[in-house]
């Protein structure tokens, strides 16, 4: 086997919830040993989260790989322990808030003391200084912050709840980082600070809302469909119920292009729409405009418009199948529960379709000879391509139709991602692991593949299992000094 990227590599992890465990695992899933800090009496919260500390599910998928000892460091004795991993690691990784680590007696200057060329990652809401260093939170706060929830949704409403987006933008630059430290280290000898702010690696993405604001002291906000960037932009309500078609137009050349391809109503030479500039200014009324037109149209004959005219357009995906195509929608298959998603949009992909279900009669039934028709009598048509699918497996329907050039995928359950998909199968993303309690279970793998390194996804600890192996094989401590350790309450 080759040698993993990260062999040879010791990590003492002090991280919690997902960020840092996040970071520690791909480091762990590429050969760097990995002791994870824990505490009984201080859980991480995804370890109590858990009917039991050792049952809890999203634990065990971001602490494949590591080693677990549970120390107290509130005891003095405890704080000894950890000063000796620390001593035995080449990368020290925490993600408290800020000015925790300083308040443990194990701030930077500290752990520089006990090993000169460490690497120490903080990876916290804000970074270590500043005013708002010491703030404690989660994702959901800094989704907020970082202006993400801002600029979501709609004007006349309340900013939307996003989630903790940057608990898993933080961990991609965390990994770079210590691995650009470790370069830094092998050429020069010498360790690294690194104080990551969570905040600041999220808000480089708004980069061109804030040069706006710095060049135009614009202030972003929630535009719904709008661009600052495109006028017309939005989507369209066509002839169909409840269908829409988004055009965006950029440059005056587009514009003409679109005022040709909608035979140029007078409206389009006033003088209000004549600029870019001037079409931002009358968006509403512009809307309006365009919307009584798309409105006389299906959502495929405005497309079959604007694509000769290399305008942007696109239809606008519905919740049951995605394209308002028909046939078009999610079909029962054989088997409990199973469906197959098929989206047929050209007539030369009908003609596909009726040869692999074996061009029954009713396929040349006038009611389905054309896109229109076959749209008409979706209903029906429905229920006749059902009448096919549920005699094949989801799988079959989806190779037949794939093979004819034909849209269509298997709904996909988490047993068929597990057990079945080719493509994570391919790739190895789902790896099965043994543990202690579950017994199989199966945590992914990183999304990325390195060629010259392989990426093997270890056990997931349970609470303090490896305590034994940390105090006597890599610490030294007798048997003796163990039982003192544990009688004094040091160790867990």
């Amino acid at each position: 086997m080759s040698k993993m990227l990260l062999e040879g590599i010791k990590i003492v992890d002090f991280s919690r919830v997902i960020v840092g465990p996040l970071t520690t695992k791909t480091l762990a899933d590429y050969g760097a040993e990995v002791i994870k800090i824990e505490s009984r009496k201080a859980l991480d919260f995804f370890r109590a989260s858990g009917t039991e500390p050792d049952l809890a599910a999203q634990f065990t998928q971001w602490s494949t790989g590591k080693h677990s000892v549970t120390l107290d460091l509130t005891n003095p004795k405890g704080l000894e322990v950890v000063k000796r991993i620390i001593a035995w690691a080449d990368v020290l990784v925490e993600n408290y808030a800020g000015g925790v680590m300083e308040r443990l007696g194990l701030g930077y200057e500290v752990v520089k003391e006990i090993k000169p060329d460490i690497i120490m990652l903080s990876s916290c809401m804000q970074g270590q200084t500043g005013p708002f260093s010491r703030h404690p939170g989660w994702g959901f706060q800094l989704s907020g912050l970082s202006g993400f929830n801002i600029v979501s949704g709609w004007p006349d409403r309340e900013p939307p709840e996003l989630g903790v987006y940057t608990d898993f933008i933080a961990p991609q630059f965390n990994v770079v980082t210590i691995l650009a430290a470790l370069l830094y280290r092998r050429r020069t000898g010498k360790g690294m600070y690194i104080d990551m702010s969570q905040y600041e690696n999220a808000v480089h993405f708004m980069a061109p809302l804030i040069l706006d604001y710095t060049a135009n002291r614009r202030v972003a906000n929630r535009m719904g469909n709008r661009s600052d960037y495109a006028s017309p932009h939005n989507a369209y309500r066509c002839l169909d119920a409840d269908r829409y078609c988004t055009i965006s137009i950029s440059t005056d050349e587009e514009w003409e292009n679109f005022c040709k391809a909608i035979e140029n109503p007078a409206w389009t030479q006033e003088p209000r729409f004549s600029t870019p500039a001037a079409r931002k200014e009358n968006a509403e009324e512009l809307h309006r405009l365009i919307e009584e037109w798309t409105a006389n149209y299906s959502v495929e004959e405005v497309l079959s418009k604007m694509a000769p005219a290399g305008v942007t357009a696109s239809r606008v995906l519905t919740g049951q199948s995605q394209v308002e195509h028909k046939p078009s929608g999610a079909y029962r298959c054989r088997g409990e529960d199973r469906w197959c998603a098929i989206a047929v949009s050209t007539d030369e992909e009908w003609g596909s379709f009726c040869k692999v279900i074996g061009n029954p009669a009713w396929t040349k039934d006038t009611k389905f000879s054309t896109l229109l028709a076959r749209k008409e009598n979706g209903e029906e048509l429905d229920r006749l391509v059902e009448e096919w699918t549920i005699k094949h497996s989801a799988e079959e329907v989806m190779t037949l139709m794939q093979a004819a050039g034909v849209a269509a995928g298997v709904l996909e359950t988490g047993e068929d991602q597990l057990e079945h998909d080719p493509q994570f199968k391919h790739r190895h993303f789902f790896r099965e692991v043994d543990h202690a309690k579950m017994g199989v279970h199966h945590p992914t793998a990183s999304p990325f593949i390195l060629s010259k390194s392989p990426c093997e996804v270890g056990k997931v600890p349970l609470l303090g299992e490896h305590n034994e192996y940390i105090l006597t094989e890599i610490l030294g401590y007798s048997d003796e000094e163990i039982a003192e350790l544990v009688i004094e309450g040091a160790v867990e």
